[in-house]
């Protein structure tokens, strides 16, 4: 994949007026080359590099669940590594408690598994927007396990927010997934 936040930005520019460059997300990509998770995740290398990785709806948007990647992006660092001070704009830099079996590699980017970006997505404090549930329920539909797999991925997961999740998981598949009713997530409907 051709690392074209390196070109000078003269050559970007005619680029992209020529046609061969086209908008990617926040970045660009080569024309000839289509949206897959790499060119995404690419895509986003001006603002994550090597050293954060993509969460939340940002990830969802490199697995193609999402029509754009949230503003500000969302990232994470690694290995309980303080986010900056002040981070770059148009990022917003997260610290959690990501194992290496929570997110991958895909060319020079760093992005959190599908099972993690789905679970993420459900546990998150604030009311889901349209595009986070649309996501949650495309990454629900990819899932290989199912229902099932992202009820057990919950559980195997921290206690917080747990029950939002849960509710929010019942919510989106319309059927019972644990043993009691489920808690109303806030905001949702």
């Amino acid at each position: 994949m051709p690392r074209t936040h390196e070109w000078a930005q003269a050559i970007r520019s005619a680029e992209r007026l020529r046609g061969s460059l086209v908008p990617c997300g926040p970045g660009l990509r080569p024309v000839a080359w289509p949206e897959t998770p790499r060119v995404r995740l690419a895509a986003l290398a001006p603002w994550l590099g090597e050293k954060y990785v993509a969460i939340g709806l940002t990830a969802a948007w490199v697995w193609g669940t999402a029509r754009h990647p949230g503003s500000p992006l969302r990232c994470s660092t690694i290995g309980r590594r303080r986010p900056p001070a002040n981070p770059a704009p148009g990022i917003a830099v997260h610290e959690h408690s990501l194992t290496p079996d929570d997110f991958i590699r895909i060319g020079d980017g760093l992005v959190t598994t599908r099972t993690r970006t789905l679970c993420d997505l459900l546990r998150s404090p604030t009311s889901l927007t349209h595009a986070e549930r649309v996501a949650c329920r495309l990454l629900l539909l990819q899932h290989p396990g199912g229902t099932p797999a992202v009820r057990a991925a919950l559980d195997a997961g921290g206690r917080r927010y747990r029950r939002i999740a849960t509710a929010r998981l019942h919510e989106l598949t319309g059927c019972d997934i644990g043993g009691s009713a489920p808690a109303r997530a806030p905001g949702s409907h």
